[in-house]
């Protein structure tokens, strides 16, 4: 757990930074007076001042905070409720933007670097049963398959078929194993265990690092953020039709979010590719842009509702009802989150497989 949490705090502190940096700056830009700009959260180790902004590190080393001029005091010069509308909706949207162009960019670093791409012609071994045939043949997880009873082995389909038609004979396989050839000798089985095939494996096309270009990279970036917020949004109404199962769409709270990220560091220690921690990254902070902009109470989305109202009725809700209820929402949420988290801990999820190591 220890590995786990070291693997989430950087990557959550850096989302947490950057989204408070996205208001931090367009409330500057807009004139709102900001009276500090925290690192972590406090108590305060210490701090300094500059510009009339307090910079202050602070003891609990998790995300960032920006305390602005009169959040709820319209009457005070430089403050955030004294703005217009629009410069309100602006600064509160800031942060989820800058989550949205963190995904954006780490995805593009992650395409840029290599990304995974299926390899035409090729079929490997991903998983091998255990006191199967093919086991028993001595074949790994990660082994390209080159040919099958002497006939070569191009697709997942020629695998299967000719696998088919030895039911219960022994026949040659030669393998690609760590660059060598190697011929082993298997025999399908002709009544396998419920939920296997007959050699016991499963197999896929294998993938490879492919690197694109800077530009192109940019526009996979766009493009792979704006897919996990469309999955993110989607997934309720696919599991209430049945197209997606609950299960692969369950909330997580920290500690599953730890879990994900230390499978993640572990996959890049183990290959040495900075892959897995990208992808993670990526989609936890485009899953950040759009849940914060949720109309949650306490959260950006939650006081943008209050922004939209105020249009819509012409004045603002009074600052005590908007205060009860965040006040509430915040209780709610947090009752949320631990029951999430607890749910983490009882039923953790299922390890995520990054390819073979």
């Amino acid at each position: 757990m220890g590995f786990q949490i070291l693997a989430i705090l950087p990557i959550l502190s850096i989302m947490m930074v950057l989204h408070e940096l996205g208001h931090f700056v367009t409330a500057r830009r807009a004139g709102i007076v900001v009276q500090e700009f925290g690192f972590g959260l406090p108590p305060r180790i210490f701090g300094i001042e500059r510009g009339g902004v307090i910079y202050s590190l602070n003891w609990i080393p998790f995300g960032a905070f920006v305390k602005m001029l009169g959040e709820e005091d319209a009457t005070e010069v430089g403050s955030f409720a004294s703005k217009s509308k629009t410069t309100r909706a602006i600064v509160l949207a800031a942060g989820s933007a800058m989550n949205f162009l963190l995904a954006v960019v780490v995805f593009a670093v992650a395409y840029m670097a290599g990304w995974p791409s299926p390899v035409e012609n090729e079929v490997q071994i991903i998983t091998v049963v255990p006191g199967s045939p093919a086991e028993q043949a001595g074949l790994r997880p990660g082994d390209q398959v080159v040919s099958m009873a002497g006939q070569p082995i191009a697709r997942v389909d020629d695998f299967r078929v000719i696998t088919q038609d030895h039911l219960g004979q022994s026949m040659p396989l030669i393998i690609v194993r760590d660059g060598r050839e190697t011929e082993l000798s298997v025999t399908p089985r002709t009544d396998p265990p419920s939920g296997q095939g007959a050699l016991g494996v499963a197999i896929s096309s294998p993938t490879r690092p492919q690197q694109h270009g800077l530009i192109e990279s940019m526009i996979f970036g766009v493009n792979h953020s704006v897919q996990v917020i469309l999955l993110t949004l989607s997934a309720p109404i696919q599991v209430l039709r049945g197209t997606l199962s609950p299960d692969l769409v369950r909330p997580i709270g920290l500690p599953g979010m730890a879990q994900v990220a230390g499978d993640a560091a572990q996959a890049a220690v183990t290959t040495g590719a900075w892959f897995p921690i990208l992808v993670v990254t990526g989609t936890f902070s485009a899953g950040l842009a759009i849940a914060n902009m949720l109309p949650i109470p306490a959260l950006d989305g939650g006081r943008l509702l209050f922004v939209a109202i105020e249009a819509i009725r012409g004045r603002k809700v009074s600052a005590e009802r908007e205060n009860m209820f965040h006040f509430v929402g915040i209780v709610v949420l947090i009752t949320l989150m631990l029951l999430i988290s607890l749910n983490d801990i009882i039923s953790p999820l299922p390890p995520v497989h990054w390819g073979p190591r």
